[in-house]
């Protein structure tokens, strides 16, 4: 996104409640038409073409990000996937056998 491009906030709509606790066919209708705005507002805000984008204080891993979400390591690029797993640090300890040590 350029810096001429202006951040635009799209509200999703608020749902219906019933009325007096009644979910009849008026609610349902209203309720499906809410959820298929709210799809509708996800979807395209989503998807967009820039021919310029600028992010700027990207984390260095991707530990605590959702997937999708972008991270810089070492000067590059990546995208959390589904199925990785990342960390904010690396510990390691391990012991294998044992060891006896007799004297004569």
């Amino acid at each position: 996104m350029s810096h001429r491009d202006k951040l635009v906030s799209i509200p999703i709509p608020r749902f219906p409640r019933p009325t007096g606790g009644n979910m009849d066919q008026r609610y349902v209708d209203q309720l499906v038409d809410a959820l298929e705005t709210a799809f509708d507002v996800i979807e395209s805000t989503r998807q967009k073409e820039f021919s310029e984008i600028t992010l700027t204080s990207l984390q260095g891993h991707g530990a605590n990000l959702r997937i999708g979400d972008v991270f810089e390591d070492g000067g590059i690029l990546k995208i959390v996937r589904s199925g990785e797993a990342f960390a904010a640090s690396f510990v390691g300890t391990s012991a294998v056998g044992s060891v006896t040590v007799s004297t004569p």
